[in-house]
């Protein structure tokens, strides 16, 4: 930390809680190179210096921790300092904002290629035949539109390698060249490479037996929630927090997105119907008046992921 020893009296002083010393030691850190460049503790920085370096250091921090922790604890810090500095001209802190613009975008991806990349920095390539190949495979069954609760009852027969698609429940679902490779491994392996990472060895384990797509080794099939929850754990130590909902939305707009390029009308008709039809039954007016909110809100997120991503937004219909 940049002027530890006055940091650390803050820290003792204002924060009896272990856990949330620690929490408050690690923004100090993150501030601390930035402080070394300017040549002076974060507090006495102007907004248009502090803001930067702020967004950028919760980057890989969730969005309510920040709000919830962070923040408060730079303006308890900017306080602190005053009592003992009354003199001093320190307004910056004061001004910093949370940026959840640039989080919600890790929430995102714009493309195919897009997810293959954020992909490649979370998981195992799929050239290493680990597990990981049922996290990437998944993400991929949501950016092509699957149901999340039907992901895991896809079986090996219902993937056509030569067509790239998946034929299931009476409709197909689009097999992305840059997520191929996945697919391949999944029909093809009948075991996983445990990969140990300390020490660094690799052990060849059997699958389980069976037709599902998505399964793994071990006792016991792998079912939505527990495939959620282990790749939880490898964005949790990203930037990224990608969930299957997301992509999901994603890969819709990137599909309508594709159609408008060359020139078709975008609606959402279709999806706000499917919708409907899942809402318990209600009477005309009240169906009405779902049906253009649903669509609305289809129609917000297209025009937030084409800001986010650069492409100019059309007006709502």
């Amino acid at each position: 930390m940049y002027n530890a020893e006055q940091k650390m009296e803050f820290i003792t002083a204002s924060y009896p809680d272990g856990a949330m010393r620690v929490e408050v030691m690690e923004l100090f850190a993150g501030f601390a190179p930035y402080e070394e460049s300017w040549g002076s503790d974060l507090v006495k920085q102007p907004i248009n210096l502090l803001q930067p370096a702020f967004d950028t250091i919760i980057e890989s921090i969730s969005a309510s921790k920040a709000e919830r922790v962070l923040l408060p604890a730079l303006r308890k810090y900017r306080k602190w300092y005053l009592d003992r500095n009354p003199k001093a001209i320190c307004a910056g802190i004061l001004l910093l904002k949370l940026n959840l613009d640039s989080k919600l975008r890790n929430t995102m991806v714009a493309s195919p290629m897009h997810l293959k990349r954020v992909l490649d920095k979370v998981f195992d390539a799929p050239e290493r035949e680990s597990l990981d190949c049922v996290y990437r495979a998944l993400l991929w069954m949501a950016f092509a539109g699957v149901p999340r609760d039907q992901a895991t009852s896809i079986t090996v027969d219902e993937v056509d390698l030569y067509s790239l698609q998946i034929h299931h429940d009476g409709k197909d679902y689009d097999i992305y060249r840059e997520g191929l490779a996945e697919f391949h491994k999944l029909c093809e392996l009948d075991y996983f490479m445990y990969i140990h990472r300390n020490p660094d060895y690799e052990q060849r384990r059997p699958r389980l037996n069976g037709t599902q797509l998505l399964r793994g080794y071990g006792v016991s099939s792998l079912d939505i929630v527990k495939i959620g929850k282990d790749m939880s754990k490898w964005f949790s130590k990203t930037k990224w927090s990608l969930v299957y909902e997301s992509v999901q939305a994603c890969g819709l707009y990137y599909r309508k997105f594709e159609l408008e390029r060359i020139g078709e009308a975008v609606s959402f008709d279709e999806e706000t119907a499917q919708r409907i039809s899942e809402l318990p039954e209600a009477d005309e007016s009240t169906i009405k008046s779902n049906f253009y909110s649903i669509r609305g809100r289809y129609r917000n997120g297209y025009n937030q992921w084409k800001n986010f991503f650069n492409v100019a937004a059309e007006d709502d219909d």
